[in-house]
């Protein structure tokens, strides 16, 4: 098993990938570069190019599905230098502080920040994102479910119909783009 840092395709699909080969068949696994802990969000299983066509032909059992090592994954990921779990309590509390700062009114730069935050928790796999947001910032759902429909509206977000996500707009990006440099932090 080897571990290759995706860095061919676009900024979205930027991750981490390690390929484990079960008889006949290549498994690929999948997770983005975050500070979160965790197995594989993404699974690819495909005939390996020196496979046997005949045990091809029959395709996936359940055996090659029980075989395939998401704690060697897992394991790798540790060794591998990502952020520990004090990195990313450090920077859940710098959010924190900066979005206790900023929502003090529905600024344009809380709007952003907040919908950044809200695509990197959607893009990790989160099921539950809103409550992720809430156990982070503090907030309660119901008014960050209204700060992301402001943001919405205002186009730093873009929607996704029937399920949690949504893309950051350019509008957004130039915003944090300014805060990196010590601007952005007024009225667009």
């Amino acid at each position: 098993m080897e571990i290759a840092y995706g860095a061919d395709g676009p900024p979205s699909r930027a991750g981490i990938e390690m390929e484990q080969r079960i008889g006949s068949w290549k498994v690929v696994m999948w997770r983005p570069i975050t500070p979160s802990s965790g197995g594989p969000v993404e699974i690819r299983i495909e005939p390996h190019e020196d496979g046997d066509p005949q045990e091809v032909a029959r395709g996936i059992s359940s055996t090659v599905l029980r075989q395939i090592d998401t704690g060697a994954f897992v394991d790798a990921l540790s060794s591998t230098g990502q952020p520990a779990d004090d990195d990313a309590e450090r920077e859940a509390e710098r959010l924190r502080a900066e979005l206790a700062e900023a929502s003090k009114r529905l600024s344009d730069r809380y709007l952003a920040m907040l919908a950044a935050f809200y695509v990197r928790v959607v893009d990790i796999g989160e099921r539950a994102p809103i409550q992720a947001l809430e156990e982070i910032t503090g907030a309660k759902q119901p008014t960050l479910k209204g700060h992301l429909r402001a943001a919405r509206q205002r186009g730093f977000l873009t929607k996704v119909e029937g399920k949690a996500g949504g893309r950051l707009t350019e509008k957004a990006t130039k915003i944090l783009e300014g805060m990196k440099v010590g601007e952005g932090s007024e009225e667009v």
